[in-house]
């Protein structure tokens, strides 16, 4: 299964949080902080390509600190059209942005074909779950 998240520990003084998934643009990766999004740029930006640094330290907790990419799938990286050249580039990022959302749904979506979950499952108001 291909790694699309990093869960850490805050210790309340570490701001440089590691994660090693790929992405495509910076606004791809998303960062919870006790299962609060925080904001790109406000909250936190960039160290490194593959580094988060926080402004204000996460408090101590267990498994509090989540990175995860959440691929912009809304419409396709590069666009072609009818006469106009055809650039091996476009055609990869297209490619690996499919790739990067199925990682993602793939990693995050319950089986109807039974198995185990883990992780919290949250219903939001007026949910029904009917076993049979």
């Amino acid at each position: 299964m291909a790694v699309t998240e990093s869960v850490d520990s805050g210790t309340g003084s570490q701001t440089l949080f590691p994660f090693t998934f790929e992405y495509l643009k910076a606004t791809d990766v998303k960062v919870t902080v006790g299962g609060v999004t925080k904001t790109y740029l406000t909250d936190w930006d960039f160290n490194t390509p593959t580094v988060v640094q926080f402004n204000t330290a996460p408090p101590v907790g267990t498994d509090n600190v989540r990175i995860y990419r959440d691929t912009d799938d809304s419409g396709l990286k590069a666009q072609f059209y009818p006469g106009s050249a055809i650039k091996a580039q476009d055609l990869n990022d297209n490619f690996t942005q499919n790739l990067y959302v199925t990682q993602e749904v793939n990693g995050r979506y319950l089986s109807t074909l039974g198995g185990t979950m883990t992780g919290n499952f949250n219903l939001g108001e007026d949910a029904d779950i009917t076993f049979e």
